[in-house]
C-alpha cells in the first residue's frame, strides 16, 4: 500500500489486558500492519480513542464518512505521520515553540525600535536628562534581541529541517491538522 493510498478505515487492535496495540489501515479489503506499541500514547494524543478505551472495547476503529475531501486527508502516510508524531512529538512542537519565540522577539524589535529618544525617557520617568542612559538601555536591549534573534533562527531553521526529515511539510501537516479535526487529536493541533 503507497503512502498516499485513501483508507477505508484504520483499527488499533487492543491486547486483552488493553495495554498494547497493533495498528491496521485499510483499503478495498487490503489490510496492512502500520505499527504497534502501548495504547496509551495513541489514547493520550486521540480523544476519539480515549472515549472508546473508556467502554472497554477490544479495537478502536477510525474512519470518516464518504466526504469528497476526506480521500484527500485520510492515508495511509497521514497515519504515519502521525504514529510519528505520538512517538516524538517534539520534532513539530520545536518548530512551534521557535516559531513563537521569533515572532516574540520580532514585535519586541519593532516596538523598541520605533520611537523617539523624548519617548523613552517620559517612559522611564525621566525629564530628558536621562536621554544618553535610555539611549544606552535602548541599544542595549535592542542588540540582545538581535544575538537572540540570530540564535532562534539557526534553532528555528534546525528544526525545521528535523521535521521534513521526519516526513513533515506544510501540505502532509495541513493532511495532520485535518486528522486531529476528525478524531480530537488537541496536542497535534
Amino acid at each position: 500500500m503507497k503512502a498516499d493510498t485513501p483508507l477505508d478505515y484504520a483499527v488499533f487492535q487492543l491486547s486483552p489486558r488493553r495495554s498494547r496495540c497493533e495498528l491496521f489501515v485499510s483499503t478495498d479489503g487490503n489490510t496492512e500492519k502500520l505499527a504497534s506499541g502501548l495504547v496509551k500514547p495513541f489514547v493520550t494524543h486521540l480523544k476519539v480513542a480515549e472515549e472508546q478505551v473508556a467502554r472497554a472495547v477490544k479495537s478502536i476503529k477510525l474512519e470518516v464518512g464518504k466526504r469528497e475531501n476526506a480521500v484527500t486527508w485520510f492515508t495511509k502516510g497521514t497515519l504515519e505521520r502521525f504514529v510519528r508524531f505520538v512517538t516524538t512529538p517534539e520534532v513539530l512542537e520545536l518548530v512551534n515553540t521557535f516559531d513563537a519565540e521569533m515572532s516574540q522577539l520580532e514585535a519586541a524589535r519593532k516596538i523598541y525600535s520605533q520611537g523617539s529618544r523624548d519617548q523613552l525617557s517620559r517612559a522611564i520617568g525621566g525629564d530628558g536628562t536621562g536621554n544618553a542612559a535610555a539611549d544606552a538601555t535602548k541599544k542595549e536591549l535592542l542588540k540582545a534581541i538581535d544575538v537572540r534573534l540570530v540564535a532562534v533562527r539557526q534553532d528555528l531553521n534546525t528544526a525545521y529541517a528535523r521535521a521534513a526529515s521526519a516526513g513533515f511539510n506544510p501540505e502532509t501537516v495541513s493532511e495532520l491538522h485535518h486528522f486531529a479535526d476528525q478524531f480530537g487529536a488537541l496536542r497535534l493541533k
